[in-house]
């Protein structure tokens, strides 16, 4: 390299610094100010957004009830049904269930299952008057802690499949060890 190179300075004082326009006119440095404006549109706009699209109606726990009034006594009494009709679910494998209904013969399928409550059901309107269920007997579906869901499922759907209108279901219990 040549010693007087104009792009190799020779001393390190020599070493060109940027100065802004402003510096070299002597002004102040600038003033940063943040715009607002663009923010308090978009808020405005939301602002609108949510009034627009709000739900002013009443929530389902507010609504007022007109209860009946009087301290009469009731002309009937209504009981429960004195028996109700179980169906035990247990765990048979990994994917399998073992079908049981209290008081009535073994059960394969859930189409047995079906079959067997149509057989115990007793509702002279369809013309079933072999069983001791009316239709509106409580059923009760009993699962153990380790059958799969869709097994108590398929046994809710054999249930109102056969008509019966009042299917629950008890708590799972946990299988003894």
């Amino acid at each position: 390299m040549p010693p007087n190179d104009p792009q190799q300075p020779d001393h390190p004082e020599q070493v060109p610094h940027h100065q802004s326009a402003r510096k070299k006119r002597g002004l102040p440095p600038a003033k940063m100010q943040l715009n607002l404006t663009a923010m308090i549109d978009v808020v405005f706009l939301l602002l609108i957004y949510f009034v627009l699209t709000a739900n002013f109606s009443v929530g389902e726990g507010v609504i007022l009830a007109k209860l009946p009034q009087g301290g009469g006594t009731p002309k009937e009494s209504i009981k429960p049904p004195d028996r109700p009709l179980n169906i035990n679910l247990t765990s048979a494998s990994l994917a399998g269930v073992r079908i049981s209904i209290e008081g009535a013969p073994s059960v394969n399928t859930f189409s047995d299952l079906i079959r067997v409550l149509i057989g115990l059901q007793d509702d002279p309107e369809r013309g079933r008057t072999t069983g001791a269920y009316r239709p509106d007997n409580p059923v009760i579906i009993r699962p153990d802690g380790r059958v799969r869901w869709q097994h108590v499922v398929n046994a809710f759907n054999a249930a109102i499949a056969a008509r019966y209108s009042n299917v629950s279901f008890a708590t799972a219990q946990q299988p003894s060890q």
